[in-house]
């Protein structure tokens, strides 16, 4: 049977209109139901909330209303979270149960808490009867403090259905590695692909580079190879999510503007990637 994906949007994507940029806040800071609003107005089926838009604020209520508002308009829902606590993964298992998801996105770290491999492997062995009771699937993100081979060794050590991967094409630049080497490590345990571009840029005259965002398929991710591999490699159906790093514009207009532009471009992308696949 074909493996099945859908594009979705994160509130990642929309940063700013998150208002999760404190130094640029605007006058009205988006709701997961303005999220899934703008889910619908760019014809996608999947919505990702991430830790810049924390569902732990909701009461149990107004998360069934935020279940029902994207059920309505057809809008598959998952959750993120960062810090992995078995406290707050217990909350954020609950949560994805609540919001009618099944995707758990994991950044590990948060403030205050950085387990080595060891701990945080039987933290999710512990997790693993929580999330077959509540039908979840954890996929841990590549982030900041470890590597592309450790964070699939985790999943390897776990070795469980309901523990996989989140490949993130950015977020590994932070330890210098590049999406190859994330691709060849990560690919077969993801359950979630997060699609983002950047470019290098030389900048104060000519004397350093900067690593900065850049508009999907403007800058140096081949889309469509990170898709085919993961495809290639991963048994499990997984979602394309677009996210993006963008650097504010002179006013908060522009900026809200240009992050619209990103949104439609890149979903645009994703689009055409997944239906060619």
């Amino acid at each position: 049977m074909a493996k099945k994906h859908k594009v979705g949007i994160s509130s990642f994507a929309y940063c700013f209109a998150c208002g999760s940029r404190a130094f640029h806040r605007p006058d009205h800071i988006m709701t997961p139901f303005d999220l899934i609003d703008k889910a619908v107005e760019l014809d996608v089926d999947v919505v990702q909330f991430g830790d810049n838009m924390p569902l732990e604020i909701y009461s149990d209520e107004e998360l069934e209303k935020i279940r029902i508002y994207a059920e309505e308009r057809d809008i598959e829902l998952e959750a993120g979270m960062r810090k992995a606590t078995e406290e707050r993964l217990s909350q954020y298992i609950r949560i994805t149960r609540l919001i009618g998801g099944r995707i758990l996105r994991l950044i590990t770290d948060g403030a205050g808490f950085e387990p080595d491999f060891q701990e945080f492997c039987r933290i999710l062995s512990d997790m693993i009867p929580q999330l077959e009771e509540n039908d979840v699937v954890l996929g841990i993100e590549n982030h900041d403090r470890f590597r592309a081979s450790e964070y699939a060794q985790m999943a390897e050590t776990v070795h469980h259905p309901r523990i996989g991967l989140t490949v993130d094409t950015v977020n590994s630049l932070s330890l210098e590695e590049p999406i190859s080497e994330v691709l060849r490590n990560m690919a077969p345990y993801c359950v979630c692909l997060h699609i983002k571009d950047y470019t290098i840029k030389r900048y104060n005259g000519g004397g350093g580079l900067k690593i900065t965002g850049a508009c999907p398929g403007t800058g140096r991710i081949d889309i469509a190879r990170c898709f085919e591999e993961c495809c290639k490699k991963s048994e499990s159906d997984f979602n394309v999510i677009l996210e993006a790093w963008m650097e504010p514009c002179d006013t908060m207009n522009e900026t809200l503007q240009m992050e619209e532009e990103w949104a439609k471009a890149g979903v645009e992308i994703l689009k055409r990637t997944v239906m060619t696949q």
